[in-house]
């Protein structure tokens, strides 16, 4: 977007005619789609809505915004992060660096835990989310349940997104810090009907496979577990099988193609296990039950 010539007029046109080659070129799949959601937000209007102006000159405080947004994905930066949103289960979720982007598979996670707590006889289920990033998981469970709803992780910055999020969406969560089960506090419930857990299971190995965005952006803490990926899924295992209720569920989300090694993770202990595949055919959820008589 060259400022030499000062009777260039810029519409959201040929804005969005400029800034999708320069965007492929920096080797962003999504580049037109992208630029669109830039645009949009820097115009303050629906991506649709852009249309309808596409011919509408711009004044140079829309010109700076949107030339801000678009060097900083040209760095590679998420747009989540740009804008500072990123929508999930029908709600608009703050972003920062400090939480991982929520993504449209862990939906599936969220869905089938509320499709186990409607059924549940509990008037108030107690539900624990470990690790809950941008509490989009805790938060969305909260308000679509009659559960009382507890969100541990480790990350202070974390935590401060979470309750943030709570707030201004009107969910009481309790929030904790701490290490999976440990950041528990006294007189929190020491068994809960529902455990649920989007946690890291990334292997180190698999850095260099991943796409820029995620690797240079996104919390390393939320995305890699260690050497095997399945780290993580090993020290919730130590401990899910006695803080769950008789009768009691986790769900926890999977990598996509180590569904079968983190299965096996959970073999100290006679669970009756579900996977639900994601959209992709891919198994995402995997559910362990605990008998009623255990």
């Amino acid at each position: 977007m060259s400022e030499k010539k000062t009777d260039e007029v810029w519409t959201p046109l040929r804005i969005l005619q400029w800034a999708t080659p320069f965007l492929a070129q920096k080797g962003i799949a999504s580049a037109r789609f992208d630029a669109e959601c830039l645009i949009a937000a820097a115009l303050k209007l629906d991506r649709l809505k852009v249309y309808l102006q596409f011919d509408r000159p711009l004044d140079p405080g829309e010109l700076s915004v949107i030339r801000d947004f678009l060097a900083r994905r040209a760095k590679r930066e998420p747009v989540a992060y740009i804008l500072g949103t990123r929508e999930f289960y029908g709600k608009p979720f703050r972003v920062t660096p400090s939480v991982l982007i929520p993504r449209p598979e862990t939906e599936h996670l969220v869905e089938g835990a509320l499709e186990f707590l409607e059924n549940l006889d509990s008037q108030t289920p107690e539900v624990l989310e470990l690790g809950v990033g941008s509490g989009c998981v805790a938060i969305s469970l909260a308000l679509n349940s009659r559960a009382r709803v507890y969100g541990v992780d480790l990350s202070p910055e974390a935590l401060r997104v979470a309750a943030e999020n709570g707030q201004n969406l009107g969910a009481g969560v309790e929030w904790r810090q701490g290490a999976w089960f440990s950041g528990l506090k006294e007189g929190d419930p020491t068994q809960f009907h529902l455990i649920v857990s989007n946690p890291p299971y990334i292997a180190d190995a698999e850095r260099t496979e991943m796409d820029l965005d995620v690797v240079d952006f996104e919390p390393k803490m939320a995305l890699f577990s260690g050497p095997t990926g399945l780290e993580a899924y090993e020290t919730i295992s130590a401990k899910l099988w006695d803080h769950l209720l008789p009768g009691g569920r986790a769900y926890l989300e999977m990598h996509g193609t180590r569904s079968e090694a983190i299965q096996k993770v959970f073999q100290a202990h006679p669970w009756e296990r579900e996977v639900r595949p994601d959209l992709a055919g891919l198994p995402r959820v995997l559910i362990l039950k605990k008998s009623s008589n255990s």
